[in-house]
C-alpha cells in the first residue's frame, strides 16, 4: 500500500505597503468636505464621493504640477470657496495661492 502525501504550498505575495503617499484636505468655509489619497506617483488613489470633481482635479494639479503646499478656488459647478492642504504639510501665509 502506498500513501500519497500532498503538501500544499502557500505562495505569498508581497502586499502593496503604504499605498497612500499624500492625503490632500479639502475644505469648504469651517465644513471638512474630505480627503483626496494620492499614491507616490501623484495619482488619485481615492477621493470622498463629497468633493466636487473639478475641486478634485484642481487641487491634484495645484499639488502634482505646481509643488504647492496649499491653495483656494472657487468650484466650478456650485461657486463656493474651496481651500485644500497636504495634512502634515507646513502651511505659511505665501504658500495659498488663489486661482
Amino acid at each position: 500500500m502506498s500513501v500519497l502525501v500532498s503538501e500544499r504550498v502557500r505562495v505569498s505575495r508581497p502586499r502593496a505597503t503604504g499605498r497612500v503617499q499624500t492625503v490632500l484636505r479639502v475644505i469648504e468655509g469651517e465644513r471638512h468636505v474630505g480627503d483626496i489619497l494620492l499614491d507616490a506617483k501623484h495619482r488619485v488613489w481615492r477621493h470622498a464621493d463629497t468633493i466636487p470633481a473639478d475641486v478634485c482635479l484642481k487641487a491634484l494639479i495645484a499639488f502634482s504640477k505646481r509643488d504647492e503646499q496649499a491653495g483656494e478656488f472657487v468650484g466650478r459647478s456650485d461657486g463656493r470657496l474651496y481651500r485644500w492642504s497636504v495634512v502634515g504639510g507646513v502651511v505659511g501665509s505665501d504658500s495659498v495661492q488663489a486661482d
